[in-house]
């Protein structure tokens, strides 16, 4: 076996995480599932003048033939990484030997950046549960992942819905930092990322504020986010959680006209999960999130 860390082409990483990624025995919650989204993302998280960063991917060559690849997608600003695999095409105790030549390969030039590590897999996938107990990592929750058709008959958009405003700030940050503590995204990375395709809408009544909505969407591959819905203490159990995902549906659909669009839900908000499946979004993957630190 030969790692190769130096100018491996995009195109053929991204046809093997692809094809990975597409067995839910292999499969990892960060990467996507289509060959051309995951180059588009390679390209533009991974790379370096076009070129596949040495830092951030390291892969393994039978030959020339690839057979494990490992990534580290950073925020360097918080020394954090969410873990891009290891995608390992191989079973049982050469997937965890090969994964584990990958991990020290790739930590290793990192170079002490990185102090705390997100892994997300699928819960049919026993090798990465065994990789991230093995390395001291902690189980934090199982999260379902759903998704919805356009061909899905959807609800009106709710009419009180806007996008958000200057005014609202503090309580869409105070209502964001108590319904979603420690999350990936804080509430001044959402406002920083807002534009044609980032949209932060919310519903008021009277001038309060209830509740809010954040999305995002791709056109170039048809497909959309809803990252967050959270709804103020108050005025939960009225049907305004319901309002809110209308209207996301409304824009992704309907405005952008994407044809998928996924969430994610923790295992645990029965609530929540009743109201997507109601809906119409089904579960496609369960899987199960770790911190290493």
């Amino acid at each position: 076996m030969v790692l190769e860390t130096d100018q491996t082409k995009l195109r053929q990483l991204s046809s093997f995480l692809a094809r990975m990624n597409g067995d839910r025995h292999h499969h990892v919650g960060y990467c996507g599932e289509q060959e051309g989204e995951i180059y588009s993302t390679l390209l533009e998280d991974f790379s370096e003048n076009g070129r596949l960063s040495s830092q951030r991917f390291t892969v393994i060559y039978d030959q020339d033939q690839m057979v494990g690849a490992l990534g580290f997608d950073v925020d360097e600003e918080e020394g954090t990484a969410e873990i891009w695999g290891p995608f390992i095409d191989a079973e049982d105790e050469l997937w965890h030997r090969l994964a584990n030549e990958l991990w020290v390969e790739g930590t290793m030039k990192l170079n002490g950046s990185v102090t705390r590590y997100f892994g997300f897999y699928n819960a049919a996938h026993p090798s990465a549960a065994r990789f991230m107990e093995d390395k001291g990592g902690r189980k934090t929750g199982v999260h379902h992942v759903l998704k919805i058709q356009k061909s899905t008959l959807l609800a009106n958009a709710a009419s009180g819905l806007q996008d958000i405003t200057p005014e609202y700030w503090d309580e869409f940050e105070n209502l964001h930092g108590t319904a979603f503590p420690n999350t990936y995204l804080s509430s001044e990375s959402i406002l920083q990322k807002l534009d044609e395709y980032h949209r932060l809408f919310i519903f008021t009544e009277e001038g309060r504020f209830v509740g809010y909505v954040y999305v995002e969407g791709d056109p170039d591959f048809q497909e959309g986010n809803i990252e967050y819905i959270a709804v103020s203490e108050q005025y939960r159990r009225k049907g305004y959680g319901r309002l809110l995902l209308d209207q996301a549906l409304h824009y992704l659909f309907q405005v952008l006209q994407l044809q998928e669009i996924s969430l994610c839900v923790d295992q645990d908000n029965a609530g929540a999960l009743q109201l997507y499946h109601r809906a119409g979004f089904e579960t496609v993957h369960k899987l199960a999130a770790y911190v290493l630190e």
